[in-house]
Formats: structure tokens, sequence, C-alpha cells
């Protein structure tokens, strides 16, 4: 636990130090958000990059230490490997807009490489099928963290919360590689946080974005959950609840107006809370609010015997159809 702690406080404090730095270059390298009159309307030019200056007090973080420990990367080295083939990505997207296909080959190129170190689903014997779902579970949770970094802090905030989640069962296992890479994780996400929440100086871009839940992601498929009932394996689906909502939720509506889930549209969960009357700031601690319940729920379920871990998941399902209702039924297109 001890090694944990320091591994969370040098992530914290390199990524805090560190942004500032990363959102010089963006400016020199001209790496910029602009405004438009659509989906970004912040008022001038916001540098990406954040998401360099996590990935440098992540792996920096966790390298050290597990150096430390033990003089080699073993437990760590499929997140490590795959988190840099994410980050490749996600900078020569920042810089040059791929196209979804090739953003698609580069997710799953990274996802390989997580099995190619035994870091798959582990509740699926079959190992053609175990390969297939896990890819499918760490490209669609890479992008659904994408998807909800759309208001300042709210990306960030969740991958804090959700970390702490997993650590704590991590912890509970003895799973000291996971809580390693959680603690990394957590510091680097949480240091940056500073820097784009009330208001964002740099933005985390696709860089941080996919990094983000791309760790969370494979964390979820190699921890082991509870002996004391089957539906633990549900409970990434709680800790990871928001994004994985809102990605849903997003793709449900695009498919009923006909419109391909790969365009961008102002749909998501938390713009649609805004029109509604929320505030940008309220609206983002409402859903951090929720990402800590739901993992408060997740926790309790891989605690409690069957029946009860199924009214948790059963509730949870209740209420994401209820919130889909309810904020689902009224367009957001512009002049619509």
């Amino acid at each position: 636990m001890t090694t944990s702690l320091y591994i969370f406080l040098l992530s914290l404090v390199l990524t805090l130090g560190l942004t500032p730095l990363a959102g010089g270059l963006a400016r020199r390298l001209k790496i910029l958000d602009h405004p438009d009159e659509r989906l970004k309307k912040h008022e001038k030019p916001i540098p990406y990059l954040g998401g360099l200056a996590v990935y440098l007090g992540f792996i920096l973080s966790l390298i050290a230490f597990k150096f430390w420990e033990s003089s080699s990367l073993i437990g760590v080295v499929g997140v490590a490997s795959g988190t840099s083939l994410i980050v490749v990505l996600g900078l020569i997207d920042d810089k040059y807009k791929l196209s979804p296909a090739l953003k698609l080959i580069g997710q799953i190129l990274a996802a390989v490489a997580l099995i190619l170190c035994n870091m798959r689903l582990q509740f699926i014997h079959h190992p053609a099928l175990s390969v297939i779902l896990s890819v499918l579970w760490v490209v669609g949770v890479t992008n659904a963290m994408n998807l909800i970094d759309v208001m300042d802090g709210l990306a960030s905030g969740v991958s804090v919360i959700a970390a702490a989640v997993f650590f704590l069962i991590a912890a509970q296992n003895g799973r000291f590689n996971d809580m390693y890479i959680l603690a990394a994780l957590g510091g680097a996400a949480l240091g940056f946080l500073p820097h784009n929440f009330p208001r964002a100086r740099i933005y985390l871009g696709d860089t941080g974005a996919l990094l983000l839940g791309f760790v969370l992601a494979s964390i979820a498929m190699g921890e082991s959950y509870s002996q004391v009932n089957p539906l633990a394996v549900l409970a990434p689906i709680l800790i990871l609840g928001v994004p994985i909502f809102d990605t849903l939720f997003i793709m449900f509506l695009r498919h009923r107006r006909g419109v391909s889930v790969f365009r961008g549209s102002p749909d998501h969960l938390a713009l649609r809370l805004v029109h509604r009357g929320f505030t940008k700031q309220r609206t983002v601690l409402l859903l951090w609010a929720a990402s800590l319940g739901l993992g408060a729920a997740a926790f309790l379920s891989i605690q409690v015997p069957m029946h009860w871990s199924l009214m948790i998941y059963l509730s949870a399902g209740l209420l994401a159809l209820f919130v889909g209702e309810r904020i689902g039924g009224f367009s957001m297109e512009p002049g619509a």
C-alpha cells in the first residue's frame, strides 16, 4: 500500500508540473482546439497535449517504482506497451485528425498488445471468444471515455473515481501490479484536473482521453472480483457506467435519427443536462457524483450474495432507462 501511495504522489506531482509545459508545446506546434459554430463553443483556441503530460506522469512513475521494487516490468508490460501505442495514435490524431477507420485499427492493435501479454476477459474460457470480446471491450471503453470528454474536467474526474474503485477491488484481492497501475493513473488524472476544471486552460485531447479509457478497460479485464457471486464480473460496467451509458445513449439517438454514429453531434448526456438548465460546472459535479454512486454500488455488489447483487444491477438498469427516457426526447441539433 505504501508503494502505491508513493506512485500516486509522484504521478500527481509530475503531471501537475508537466501540464503547463505540454500546453506551451501545443501552442508552438499549433496543436489547438479551435471553436466552431456547432459543437466547440469555447471563446478562443485551447491547446491540446494535456494527454501527453498525463501519459508521462503515468508511465514514468509506474516504471520508476516497478524497477525500484523488482528491477523488472513484469506485470505491467501489457498496459505500458498498449498505452504507448494509444498515445502515439492520439498524438497523430490531435495533430492531423485521423479517419475513424485508422483510429479503430490503431486501437485494435493496442488491444492485441494486451492480449499477447495474457490480459483478457478471464471469465470467458473459450480462447477465440475471449479474444474477440476482449478487443471489443477495450476498444469500446477506450472510445467511451473519449466521447464523454466534452466538458471541462468530466473525463479526468470520472477516471479518478473509477481508478479509485478499481484500486479498492485490487487491494482487496491482493493484485499489487494492478494497484500500482491504478495509483499511477489516478495520480496523473488528478494532477491534470486543476488545469482543466472548472475552466480549462488545456485539453486532454484524444491522446489523454483514449489513454484513460484504455488503461481502465485493461485493468477491468484482469481483475478478480468476487468469490461470493458470479455477477461480480459485471462490476466494471457500473464502475464505468457514466461513459458506457453516454456511448450507448448517443448510439441509440443517432441510429434513431438515421445519422452515422461516427458523426459528431451534441447528443451527449452532459450537453443535454446543460440544455435543461444546469451550469457546466454543476453538470460535471453531478456526473462525478453519479460515477461515485455507481462505483459504490459496484463495490457493494461484489460483497453481497447473488440475489442482492442482482437487485443492484437491475436497479441500475432501470435507472439508466429512466434517465435516458427523460433526457432523450428532444433534439439538440441547431435549428431543430
